[in-house]
């Protein structure tokens, strides 16, 4: 039987594949939109279902008030952060909502097990900055 937190990180893996392909269809229609009135329209509608989406698709229960929710301790939205921090997944914005969600994750009442696996997403992540440290040392003695 799988866990919740399976079901959590298939879901934002299919919600950040979606949210990609809006990004992607605003990309391949602006480039037209100065055409026709026609495109111009395809240009918005693209526009609008990225908007009018992407909070849903962000992260599970919605990303407005999910810093919140995560802090006042919601067990979902704790281990919606969890897996989210875990996959780090990729789509518009996705970094910046790491950071956050991995600032307020470490204030939240987290269980033990989501803090033992919040302590391995710390740690990996201080290790790739630490890493990226590394290599723009390396680029400024030799470049």
């Amino acid at each position: 039987m799988p866990r919740p937190s399976d079901q959590i990180k298939l879901l934002i893996e299919r919600n950040a594949a979606e949210v990609t392909r809006l990004h992607r269809r605003i990309h391949e229609t602006v480039t037209k939109r100065h055409i026709s009135e026609e495109n111009r329209e395809e240009w918005k509608r693209a526009c609008e279902a990225f908007h009018r989406r992407y909070d849903e698709l962000a992260f599970p229960g919605g990303y407005h008030g999910a810093l919140d929710r995560l802090v006042a301790g919601d067990e979902q939205a704790m281990e919606a952060a969890i897996c989210f921090l875990e996959m780090r997944p990729y789509f518009f914005r996705s970094g910046y909502m790491f950071k956050e969600i991995l600032r307020k994750a470490k204030r939240a009442p987290l269980s033990a097990e989501q803090s033992a696996r919040l302590q391995v997403v710390v740690d990996k992540f201080q290790a790739w900055k630490a890493s990226k440290r590394e290599n723009r040392k390396l680029d400024e003695t030799h470049g």
